[in-house]
C-alpha cells in the first residue's frame, strides 16, 4: 500500500513548484507569442481586405477604360473600313479602265494581225490550191 509520509508532501510541493516555474518560463511566453501572432494575423487580414477593396476599385476603372477603348476601336475600325471601301472602289474603277484600254489595244492588234494573216493566206491560198490540184490531177494546172 501507499505510505503517507513526508515524501508525499515533498512530491506535491515539487509538482506545484514545477508547474509554477513551467508556467512562468514556458507556458506564458508561448501564450504571449500566440496572442502576438493572432494580432499580427488580424492586422494582415485587415490589410488584405483594404488591398482587395482598392483592387476592386482599380479593376472597375480598368473595366471602364477597356470598354471605352473598345468603343473607340470599333469606331476607328468602321472608319477604316469605309475608307478601305472607298479606296477599293476607286482602285477597281481605275483597274477596270486600264483593263478596258488594254482590251481595246489587244483587240485592235488582233484585228490587224488577222488582216495581215488574211492577206498572206490569200496570197498563199492560190499557190496552195494550184499545188493541190496538180497533185490530185497529176499534172500542172495553170
Amino acid at each position: 500500500m501507499i505510505d503517507l509520509d513526508w515524501t508525499l508532501f515533498a512530491q506535491i510541493i515539487n509538482f506545484l513548484l514545477l508547474v509554477f516555474l513551467l508556467n512562468l518560463v514556458l507556458f506564458r511566453p508561448i501564450r504571449q507569442g500566440l496572442k502576438n501572432r493572432q494580432a499580427r494575423l488580424a492586422d494582415f487580414a485587415a490589410e488584405v481586405d483594404g488591398i482587395q477593396a482598392q483592387g476592386q476599385g482599380v479593376q472597375g476603372q480598368v473595366q471602364e477604360s477597356l470598354a471605352e477603348a473598345r468603343r473607340q476601336g470599333v469606331g476607328q475600325r468602321e472608319k477604316l473600313r469605309q475608307e478601305g471601301s472607298q479606296s477599293e472602289a476607286s482602285l477597281l474603277e481605275q483597274v477596270k479602265r486600264e483593263v478596258d484600254e488594254e482590251w481595246a489595244r489587244v483587240e485592235k492588234k488582233i484585228k490587224e494581225d488577222m488582216g495581215k494573216a488574211r492577206k498572206t493566206l490569200q496570197g498563199q491560198a492560190k499557190s496552195f490550191a494550184q499545188n493541190m490540184a496538180a497533185k490530185i490531177l497529176g499534172r500542172e494546172v495553170s
